[in-house]
């Protein structure tokens, strides 16, 4: 289906924002990126986390981010993961509630070292497909993870809406409320990861 808010904003100029597409992921460029090479993982079928997204589909997730980080490394640099899960009765502070993992060229153990700063306590996962059990039991949280590294933090206090785009947006040097997607929107920061990642060749599950 036609991205309502995206063609509104963008006019037809890119006509479209998907990188690369399966039957059950698909890799988008961010509509209001923070940075060149802002994407998001999305599953095309409807989840509110990836946790809830792994109790039916961990091998494609997995196979998807292995695909997609050596290409992602070789245009923009080591990407870190992040997501905010989500529950179903929930509004929570995450931005969509629909289930995607931001991939930004950040440092992993920056991102981790500041929600730890915020007061937020990590757990190491095993790996990505350890978001299952928060997914089976409908509970909220935050993930940070790279190619080898993975935390899960526990989301039992409230945090702002957006919250881990704020993260990345300190990190990036941007100004609050800067990193908030409904006030800045950088389409030539859009238009430049479109042309960089044109070239990959994804075969997404």
């Amino acid at each position: 289906m036609e991205d309502v808010t995206f063609h509104r904003v963008y006019g037809g100029s890119p006509a479209g924002r998907i990188i690369g597409r399966g039957s059950a992921l698909a890799l988008l460029a961010d509509m209001s990126p923070l940075t060149w090479g802002h994407l998001l993982l999305v599953p095309n079928a409807h989840y509110v986390s990836f946790g809830a997204v792994m109790c039916e589909h961990a091998e494609e997730v997995t196979t998807a981010l292995k695909q997609i980080v050596p290409p992602y490394w070789a245009s923009f640099g080591e990407p870190v993961f992040l997501e905010h899960g989500s529950t179903i009765r929930m509004e929570g502070s995450a931005c969509v509630t629909h289930a995607h993992i931001h991939l930004l060229p950040l440092p992993f153990k920056e991102v981790n070292m500041l929600m730890a700063r915020d007061g937020l306590v990590p757990t190491a996962l095993g790996g990505i497909a350890d978001l299952e059990q928060f997914g089976h039991d409908d509970l909220p949280y935050f993930y940070c993870g790279d190619a080898t590294e993975h935390q899960v933090y526990a989301a039992v206090q409230a945090r702002p809406r957006q919250y881990l785009r704020s993260v990345a947006g300190r990190l990036l040097g941007i100004a609050d409320p800067e990193w908030d997607y409904a006030v800045v929107v950088r389409k030539n920061v859009l238009l430049a990861t479109m042309k960089e990642a044109a070239h990959w060749r994804l075969s997404l599950p």
